[in-house]
């Protein structure tokens, strides 16, 4: 039986795409059943998997909140995420992975933190870090002690400035993903969510934070950041992502077009010098190019020449450079995005501002 939604008892949509983590998942599907709150859907998208996971998933179908779904063969986590995004019917949606663990008062503390504010896009938080085993393991990630709301400049600047929302502890409003989804790229590596973010904040709505952990974050050793041959995508990505997102926002939104033609050059600038080092590297390619020179011309532009854009743009990149590099020493840590916004909250001894 369906539940329904309604405003003082909204339905959440859990929202897990997996591959091969047979060995997780019903850690996570208990971990859901077990939430304090209880009007949810959980829509499961097996993509293609190998190995055991849609047995260990046969259980979970007894619940009828879970709809288990497959495709084959496997189209890779973006194709799975943006098939799933779609899926939702919930007021809200929530995507932990399927190797997390939710504890039992996440639902519940989400939902009342979004409810109590309207004006809100999303509600993020503290997240505890287990390894392959589920022992807690300390937090060596960089920490940011973010204001319980933020508004919808502030946010949006922030979140250019450095992705600082884990994805698995977001829940965000259905209806205004609906309408960004048309500009959404996920065909990234590594950011697929920074993009996502930057479009739901540009759209307008406030960041809510709780920092109280209330869900488990499980780190691999084989997480993609510590694969070598992927550094160069990387390495483009923190540059291409802001860039993108933020010029594909301007399309719709009022405040990323301001922040556009404040920053937009900026963001351009950073990403000919991260070009040039890649180059220097042999492991510039192309199609990122092109796809920056898109971004910032608003026109497609094949095969565009790195040094011809290095010489149209050069005083003012060495500027911005210079204005990154100024701002990145007053940081408690380095910032993956665009530094020279300089929140407060990324400085040393910030705390809460």
């Amino acid at each position: 039986m369906n539940s329904p939604v309604n405003i003082d008892f909204p339905l959440v949509s859990i929202l897990i795409p997996t591959y091969n983590s047979a060995a997780y998942l019903p850690a996570v599907c208990q971990s859901i059943q077990n939430q304090t709150y209880s009007n949810f859907e959980v829509v499961i998208l097996d993509d293609g998997s190998t190995d055991q996971t849609m047995s260990v998933l046969a259980p979970f179908k007894k619940d009828s909140r879970f709809q288990i779904r497959s495709w084959s063969p496997n189209r890779g986590l973006n194709a799975a995420w943006r098939e799933i995004l779609t899926l939702a019917r919930g007021k809200y949606w929530v995507s932990p992975g399927a190797d997390d663990v939710l504890m039992p008062e996440f639902l519940q503390r989400r939902v009342a933190l979004m409810e109590a504010h309207p004006e809100a896009v999303m509600a993020h938080g503290g997240v505890q870090l287990i390894n392959e085993k589920g022992d807690i393991i300390p937090n060596l990630f960089p920490q940011v002690d973010c204001p319980v709301q933020l508004g919808t400049q502030r946010a949006l600047e922030m979140v250019l400035q450095h992705d600082i929302i884990n994805q698995p502890s977001n829940v965000v409003r259905s209806d205004v993903t609906r309408k960004v989804l048309p500009y959404y790229v996920s065909d990234w590596k590594f950011s697929p969510d920074w993009h996502l973010w930057i479009l739901l904040l540009s759209a307008g709505g406030d960041m809510l934070w709780d920092a109280r952990p209330s869900l488990q974050y499980r780190v691999h050793g084989n997480s993609l950041s510590r694969i070598p041959r992927l550094a160069a995508v990387r390495s483009a990505e923190i540059r291409l992502v802001p860039l993108c997102a933020l010029k594909a926002a301007a399309a719709y939104s009022q405040l990323a077009h301001a922040e556009w033609l404040r920053w937009g050059a900026t963001l351009y600038r950073l990403w000919l010098l991260r070009a040039a080092r890649l180059r220097s590297k042999h492991e510039l390619r192309q199609e990122w190019l092109d796809l920056a020179g898109e971004a910032y011309y608003g026109r497609s532009n094949r095969h565009l020449n790195l040094w011809h854009e290095l010489l149209k743009h050069g005083l003012g990149a060495v500027l911005a450079f210079s204005k990154q590099y100024r701002a990145v020493k007053k940081q408690s840590f380095r910032v993956s995005g665009l530094a020279e916004i300089d929140d407060p909250v990324f400085k040393m001894g910030a705390a809460g501002q």
